[in-house]
């Protein structure tokens, strides 16, 4: 059967493969959150081994594919026994590591592993180098132990057609407008605006007053955070400098959150303390 495997699908098996970890971990640790503290933290790395393992030989070890594979209908092709053992135990040399760098941090095998481990990530850059470029081996245990990924079934081909092609693309250029245009609008005027136009709204009544007491649990009108260079737009509430000064920038005719009050000057007063 020819391999027509997409790179896309090749990435998407990992990512699976990595959120299944992670979910499966984050249960363990929901599981056991009420055990007493710094139990399991002691055991982490064993517990986060143990977990990689028992999804390996559950997968690749006893199915020559991995779960993330397996959801995409892909395999490992002709994958034999030494090799799945070899794949195991290729997973445990992070965690060998680790327990060096730990049990002997002074000692001269952790000057090799280090260079070991430098050496493997630039392999692993020029790997994902090479995989962008033919498609084929995205993990460099991979072509260390020769696999090749194709489809576990001759109809679960993935096709891109013009219309999905153009829906992911109207899709991105939707994103990028958001990310753009969202920074941009003011919310508060906007929902002064709606509430002003709802006619079965009641406005409150200001009270002037002649000081505002400021204690440690005064909270700013705008942001809820304790004020920073506390200031005032006329009414009992205080703000932020920033938030009230930036606030009246933006809109001439900004109200307080709280109370509704504005003034037709802008007024951004230091509050005095008593």
């Amino acid at each position: 059967m020819e391999n027509n495997l997409l790179r896309v699908t090749q990435m998407n098996a990992i990512y699976l493969d990595t959120e299944i970890y992670n979910a499966l971990y984050q249960l363990f640790l929901d599981s056991t959150k009420s055990l007493p503290p710094g139990l399991t933290a002691l055991y982490e790395s064993e517990i986060q081994l143990i977990l990689k393992l028992m999804l390996l030989n559950n997968s690749v070890v006893k199915h020559g594919a991995t779960f993330g594979q397996q959801l995409l209908s892909i395999k490992y092709d002709n994958m034999s026994s030494v090799q799945r053992v070899m794949y195991l135990l290729g997973h445990c040399l992070t965690y060998v590591k680790n327990k060096f760098e730990l049990l002997r941090p002074s000692h001269g095998i952790n000057n090799t592993l280090f260079k070991l481990d430098t050496v493997m990530k630039l392999l692993d850059f020029i790997n994902l180098s090479a995989f962008l470029r033919n498609g084929v081996k995205p993990l460099l245990i991979e072509r260390f132990l020769g696999l090749n990924q194709i489809y576990s079934s001759d109809n679960a081909q993935r096709r891109y057609d013009s219309k999905y092609l153009a829906r992911e693309l109207l899709w991105n250029g939707f994103i990028d407008i958001l990310v753009y245009i969202t920074p941009l609008i003011n919310f508060h005027k906007l929902k002064r605006t709606v509430r002003n136009l709802n006619p079965f709204h009641v406005k409150k009544v200001f009270t002037s007053v002649p000081n505002r007491g400021m204690t440690t649990q005064s909270k700013c009108a705008h942001c809820g955070e304790n004020p920073i260079i506390p200031h005032h737009m006329g009414c009992t509430h205080v703000f932020c400098y920033v938030c009230l000064k930036g606030n009246q920038a933006a809109d001439t005719l900004f109200e307080c959150p709280l109370c509704e009050h504005k003034n037709v000057t802008v007024v951004c007063t230091r509050v005095t303390f008593l």
